[in-house]
């Protein structure tokens, strides 16, 4: 179980040629805002590794909101991942994410507290945080409702059955971003990745083809992080 409570002071100076939904935010809520931020949170993890998990349950149940301030809002976060081993060498792995938020006192949540999804973590083949709605410059805004979904056949890297280091998965992503659940805005994609976790930390790899994506869709191929993840 987690919880927090935090302040935030927010001061935004425009230019002429400053990004529509920087502009957009200041016409809404003024240049200057600040929030006093609140954070309850619920995790259980039940893998059998952190590194080369095959079988278990990771999930979290998150609430963020402004409880007083000038920006007032909610959202909350909900992730399930399930790994179902199938033989020595192959696991299915099945994840699940599901956000909802919105603004308080009558205005839209900031485009910065907005859901955002696309990338090696979420849906892959797109550009990171890029799915979904964008303002007049095509820059992405987010939204307030997000749900992301995952499936991926996870097996040694050939010729490195017992190492545990390094391991490759054939997957589906699948994600939506947006103010409704409607299921015409999913972007999905498959392809294949490859974990390999170094001495210096997880570094993740992938080669993504969108199946399904829109007009406009900042589509990216080759992808990669490095670091922790959850």
């Amino acid at each position: 179980v987690l919880f927090g409570i935090g302040y935030e002071d927010v001061t935004i100076t425009t230019f002429a040629d400053s990004p529509l939904r920087i502009t957009s935010y200041v016409n809404t809520f003024g240049s200057a805002n600040n929030s006093v931020l609140g954070t309850i949170g619920w995790a259980r993890d039940t893998r059998d590794s952190a590194i080369y998990p095959t079988s278990g349950v990771a999930s979290r149940l998150i609430l963020e909101s402004g409880l007083a301030g000038t920006l007032r809002f909610y959202k909350l976060n909900a992730q399930h991942q399930r790994y179902f081993p199938l033989t020595r060498d192959f696991t299915l792995l099945v994840n699940g994410e599901l956000g909802y938020g919105n603004g308080l006192n009558g205005k839209p949540m900031p485009f910065f507290r907005n859901f955002y999804a696309g990338g090696v973590t979420s849906v892959r083949g797109f550009q990171t945080s890029t799915i979904g709605p964008k303002d007049a410059d095509g820059g992405p805004i987010g939204g307030s409702r997000k749900l992301v979904g995952n499936m991926e056949l996870l097996f040694p890297f050939p010729g490195l059955r017992n190492d545990k280091s390094i391991r490759v998965a054939a997957f589906v992503d699948a994600g939506l971003i947006g103010e409704s659940y409607a299921l015409g805005d999913v972007r999905s994609s498959v392809g294949i990745s490859v974990l390999y976790v170094s001495a210096f930390g997880p570094l993740k790899m992938s080669v993504a083809n969108p199946i399904k994506e829109k007009i406009g869709d900042n589509k990216q191929k080759f992808q990669f992080t490095f670091g922790s993840q959850f």
